[in-house]
């Protein structure tokens, strides 16, 4: 449910943060800021035809459109005296939030999945964060921490869960129409539905205080691995066998049925492989020089897979690619032997290389997450058996090194 507020069509032309959107914000006082929205809207020069533009929403300051919701999230919490914030995420949302708590002071835990990208879970780790990688899926963690947050009076940042995400990410539609732009159609990740529901709630009050005349068609495009909205309405009849994207690997998100009526009066969903996803992301850098993650990249290849005809088109790029940048290497097999086996093992080694000769009681203390002293042990185990780390017995203790 929507917070109700006065709302005012009235934008500060300092467009150097979210805050230039106060009067169309739930009244938030002092709303944290890291130089977060207007992001640039860049016409395709190569892959499309006229009339079809990026807006690159990978230029905010942690690399993705979370931090306009986690602005308005940890503003929030921190008028209303909290100070510690807890959430599950597996990837984005937890980097904002890690990022904006710092700025505000305040301590944060965020619960990921263990299919998270590594390069998330470090930047979580740099912000002061404490992460907790488990075995459980996202729904399943996302309800866990509603329950948790409840029970021990914590402040749950969950974007879906939390109706300040809406409100942060529909600012993309504000930005969308001051910028002079009039997409008929808009290319989007649908993921939960979460950011599909705040494009239309920000276009529907542009719509009902007349600022705009029509509500764009909104394109919500899925893998066929995680086809949570396609199989709802029918459209396909069940997961092809690939594997996920991260970011995009829901099951039933609470909002779902929200979504559901949205899409079939205003929308429409494409459904598209891994494959197409990880070539689509790799032509846009190369033809467009515009570098997103694959779970952004989703929205560029249903573009490319049901392409616009003549209509003004905007495809949502969420993301910068250094935030999963994976796919990039995975062509270098012959210098890239093998991709690294495990979250909680890079972080392990990643610890020993700036901290040679840890014991392993040191490593498990230092390295902060939710698991046993005898996990790390295993983990240390495994590492040293795979080449990648070598332990000494010095003065009695065994200590572990980076291979060289």
């Amino acid at each position: 449910m929507k917070p109700v507020y006065k709302w005012v069509w009235k934008p500060l032309p300092d467009r150097r943060s979210i805050r230039s959107f106060k009067y169309m914000l739930p009244p938030l006082g002092e709303i944290a800021s890291l130089g977060e929205a207007w992001t640039p809207i860049i016409r395709s020069d190569r892959m499309f035809r006229d009339n079809v533009y990026f807006k690159d929403e990978g230029r905010n300051p942690t690399g993705s459109f979370r931090d306009r919701a986690a602005s308005l999230v940890i503003s929030y919490a921190y008028v209303k005296g909290y100070r510690r914030i807890i959430l599950a995420s597996d990837g984005n949302m937890g980097v904002s939030v890690a990022a904006y708590s710092a700025r505000r002071g305040l301590r944060t835990t965020i619960y990921v999945p263990r299919n998270t990208d590594m390069e998330k879970i470090l930047l979580m780790k740099a912000y002061g964060a404490r992460v907790v990688v488990s075995d459980k899926d996202l729904d399943t963690l996302l309800r866990d921490i509603e329950s948790e947050a409840s029970e021990r009076d914590l402040y749950n940042a969950s974007s879906t869960y939390n109706i300040l995400s809406v409100e942060g990410l529909k600012t993309i539609s504000y930005e969308i129409v001051l910028d002079g732009y009039k997409p008929d159609m808009i290319y989007l990740p649908l993921g939960s539905g979460l950011t599909l529901l705040s494009i239309y709630y920000g276009y529907r009050e542009l719509l009902d205080h007349g600022i705009v005349d029509h509500m764009p068609k909104l394109i919500g495009v899925e893998t066929c691995a995680n086809p949570v909205y396609a199989l709802k309405l029918g459209l396909i009849d069940k997961p092809c066998r690939e594997k996920g994207l991260p970011g995009l690997s829901y099951r039933k998100p609470i909002i779902m049925d929200h979504v559901l009526e949205i899409l079939r009066k205003h929308g429409d969903i494409v459904v598209v492989t891994r494959r197409k996803t990880v070539d689509a992301a790799k032509k846009l850098s190369r033809l467009e020089g515009l570098f997103v993650e694959p779970s952004s990249a989703v929205a560029l290849a249903g573009a490319l897979e049901n392409p616009p005809l003549g209509e003004e088109t905007l495809i949502l790029l969420t993301g910068h690619g250094l935030k999963g940048p994976t796919i990039y290497m995975r062509g270098s097999r012959r210098r890239i032997p093998h991709i690294f086996p495990g979250a909680t093992k890079y972080l392990i080694l990643e610890l020993i290389k700036e901290n040679p000769g840890l014991t392993g009681y040191e490593i498990w203390k230092k390295l902060g997450l939710r698991i046993s002293v005898q996990a790390v042990y295993q983990h240390l185990k495994d590492l040293r058996e795979k080449g990648y780390i070598v332990s000494k017995l010095e003065y009695g203790k065994i200590k572990y090194y980076p291979k060289t």
